[in-house]
C-alpha cells in the first residue's frame, strides 16, 4: 500500500459514523452557494441477481456554482489516482471531505457536475481509483451517487441512518434540505429545525456578524456548536463547555448553548473543534451572556415577587420555576443576593429581601404558604402582625433554605400554626403553676395550653410556641423545634402545644400537683435554652404545692 493510499484509508477510518458523508456533501453545496440539497434513497432489482439482492441508489443533488476541470483537477481529485495515469499528490483539501462517502462501502462514486459551460462525470471506485469522462449536454449544480449491492430487507434501516445523521448534523443549515425514500411512498421530509425561541426572560439571542450565540436557562441542558448551521459538536453543557468555560459550576445543570460561528474549525474529521483564537472569542461571548443571563433571572424574580394581585397557582408556579433556576445560581451570583427582594411576602404582598427577612424575624421560625391549602384567615392574621410569610411550599424548600442558610428545622408550613386556648379549669391552675415556677428562675412568660384546631395537622416540630397573632378564632402560633431566642419569645405569650406531654401534666396535675408543673415547667424552659441549671430554682419556685414528691 502506498503513502497515499495509507493516508485515504486514515481519513476514512476517522469519520465516526458510516453516514457521516451526508454531512459532507451538504456542506459542499453550501461552499457552492446552493439554496438547497435534495437527498434520495432508490433501490433497483439487479438483472439476474438474487431474489432478496438490489442495488441501493443513494443521491445527493445541489443547484451551486458546481465544478469545471480546474476545480476538479486541482480540488476534488488530489487525493485519488487516475485510471490512466498514477501521479496523484497529497495536496489540495476539497477532497478531503469527499473522501468520507467511501465509510459507506460504495462500490461506486458517480459525480455530475458542471460549470461555465463544462460538464463533467466521475466515477471513483473502491480501491480509490477514477474516471473523467466530459459531457456534451449541461449540467447544472453537482449531484453525487453513491452504488452498493444489498439486500432489500435493509433498505428501513438504511433509510433511517440516512434520516438520522441530516437531523443530527444538517437540521439547522441555511438551505433548503428535504430527504425522500421512494420505495417507502412516503411524502418528501424537510430536514429543518431552530434554536429555542428569543423571546422569554431566561434567554439570549446575540448576531454579530456571522456569529450567533443563544444562551438559555432551560432542562435539560444541552451545548450545539455549529459553522453555518451545520453542527460541529453537541452534548450536554457540562461535557462540551465544562473544560471550555471553567468555572460553569451548577449552571451547567441547566444551560443550553447554541452557537453558530466561522469562527469554529474541527480536525479534518469533524470530530472535535479546534482550541484557537478563534473559538476562545467565541466563547468569551457566551460567557458573557450567560452572566446577562443571571441579571434576568434576579431581575425576573424580583417582578415576580412585587407583582401586586393575589397569590394564584399560576403565578406560584412561574415564580417558583424562577426559583429553581435560582436555586443553581446561588454561588455564582454571591452574597449580593441577601439584599435583593427576592422573596414574596404573601402576608403583605410585597417584595422582601433574604437580609430583611431574617431581620424582622429575629431568630424566629420561617413562615411558608402554599397557595393550595392556606387559609386567607391566617394570612390575614400574619400581615397584622407584621408577621412575614413566604410564598413556598414543599417543593421550594431546597432553594429556599440554600438562600436563606438555614436548616430545614427553622422553615414551616403556615397551616401548621393556629391554635386555640384550652379554657376548663385545670388548665388554668397547671398554667398559673408553670408560669410561677418559670418566673422563680427568671423566665417571665404569659402562658397559653393550646388546643389544637380540629382537623389540623397535630405533627409540629417542637413543644413551645411564639404568639404572633390572635383573634376570637384562635392564635397564630409558630413553634420551632430547637432553643429559641431569647429576643423571639420574651416580649411575647408562650404556647404550649396539645401533644403528649401537656395531656399528661394535665391528669397528674390532680393528685400530683408539684410534679406535674415541675415536669411541664422544666420542659418548657428546655424549649426555650433554658434547661438544666433552671430546674433548681424552678423546684424553689414550687415547693408550696401540695401534692407529689417534687423534688
Amino acid at each position: 500500500m502506498s503513502e497515499v493510499d495509507a493516508l485515504l484509508e486514515r481519513l476514512v477510518a476517522q469519520f465516526a459514523g458510516p453516514y457521516d458523508f451526508l454531512r459532507e456533501l451538504v456542506q459542499n453545496a453550501l461552499d457552492a452557494g446552493s439554496d438547497r440539497a435534495e437527498v434520495v434513497l432508490e433501490t433497483h432489482t439487479e438483472v439476474g441477481g438474487e431474489a432478496d439482492e438490489v442495488v441501493y441508489e443513494l443521491r445527493v443533488s445541489d443547484a451551486g456554482g458546481g465544478m469545471d476541470e480546474a476545480v476538479i483537477d486541482g480540488g476534488l481529485t488530489r487525493l485519488f489516482a487516475s485510471t490512466k495515469a498514477d501521479d496523484r499528490t497529497m495536496a489540495g483539501g476539497y477532497g478531503v471531505g469527499f473522501v468520507s462517502v467511501f465509510a459507506w462501502e460504495p462500490e461506486a462514486v458517480v459525480v455530475h457536475t458542471g460549470r461555465a459551460g463544462e460538464a463533467w462525470e466521475l466515477v471513483f471506485y473502491p480501491d480509490r481509483r477514477f474516471e473523467k469522462l466530459r459531457l456534451t449536454e449541461p449540467v447544472e449544480g453537482t449531484t453525487v451517487t453513491l452504488l452498493r449491492r444489498g439486500r432489500a430487507s435493509e433498505r428501513p434501516a438504511i433509510a433511517e441512518a440516512v434520516r438520522d445523521s441530516l437531523w443530527r448534523w444538517c437540521r439547522y443549515c441555511r438551505l433548503e434540505l428535504s430527504f425522500e425514500d421512494i420505495a417507502s411512498g412516503e411524502p418528501v421530509e424537510l430536514i429543518q429545525d431552530s434554536p429555542a425561541p428569543a423571546d422569554t426572560p431566561l434567554t439570549i439571542s446575540e448576531v454579530q456578524g456571522d456569529t450567533t450565540v443563544h444562551v438559555a436557562f432551560a432542562v435539560p441542558p444541552s451545548a450545539t456548536l455549529l459553522r453555518r448551521g451545520l453542527v460541529l459538536a453537541e452534548g450536554g453543557a457540562a461535557e462540551l463547555l465544562g473544560p471550555l468555560l471553567p468555572g460553569l459550576g451548577r449552571t451547567a445543570e441547566h444551560l443550553q448553548v447554541w452557537i453558530d460561528s466561522p469562527l469554529l474549525r474541527t480536525t479534518i474529521a469533524r470530530d472535535k473543534v479546534v482550541d484557537d483564537a478563534g473559538q476562545r472569542g467565541v466563547l468569551a461571548r457566551a460567557a458573557a451572556a450567560v452572566t446577562g443571563l443571571r441579571a434576568r433571572l434576579v431581575a425576573a424574580i424580583e417582578a415576580a415577587a412585587a407583582e401586586a394581585g393575589p397569590w394564584t397557582r399560576a403565578r406560584h408556579e412561574h415564580y417558583a420555576h424562577l426559583h429553581a433556576h435560582l436555586g443553581r445560581e446561588l454561588e455564582a451570583l454571591g452574597a449580593g443576593l441577601r439584599e435583593r427582594p427576592l422573596l414574596r411576602d404573601a402576608a403583605s404582598e410585597a417584595g422582601l429581601s433574604p437580609a430583611e427577612l431574617m431581620t424582622r424575624l429575629r431568630g424566629r421560625p420561617v413562615l411558608t404558604f402554599d397557595p393550595d391549602e392556606v387559609d386567607t384567615g391566617l394570612l390575614a392574621a400574619a400581615g397584622r402582625a407584621g408577621y412575614p410569610v413566604l410564598a413556598a411550599e414543599a417543593g421550594d424548600l431546597g432553594w429556599l433554605m440554600a438562600l436563606l442558610a438555614i436548616d430545614a428545622g427553622r422553615v414551616l408550613p403556615l397551616q401548621r400554626a393556629l391554635f386555640r386556648e384550652r379554657g376548663d379549669a385545670a388548665s388554668e391552675g397547671l398554667r398559673a403553676a408553670v408560669e410561677r415556677g418559670l418566673l422563680a428562675a427568671g423566665v417571665v412568660v404569659q402562658l397559653r395550653f393550646a388546643a389544637g384546631v380540629p382537623g389540623s395537622t397535630t405533627a409540629r416540630p417542637g413543644l413551645v410556641g411564639v404568639e404572633i397573632a390572635s383573634d376570637k378564632e384562635g392564635a397564630l402560633v409558630v413553634y420551632a423545634a430547637g432553643p429559641w431566642p431569647e429576643s423571639a419569645w420574651k416580649a411575647g405569650t408562650l404556647w404550649v402545644e396539645d401533644g403528649m406531654l401537656q395531656r399528661a401534666a394535665l391528669k397528674a396535675f390532680v393528685s400530683a400537683p408539684r410534679t406535674a408543673a415541675l415536669t411541664l415547667a422544666c420542659a418548657v424552659a428546655a424549649g426555650l435554652g433554658r434547661a438544666g441549671s433552671e430546674a433548681g430554682a424552678i423546684a424553689e419556685g414550687l415547693k408550696d404545692l401540695s401534692g407529689g414528691t417534687g423534688s
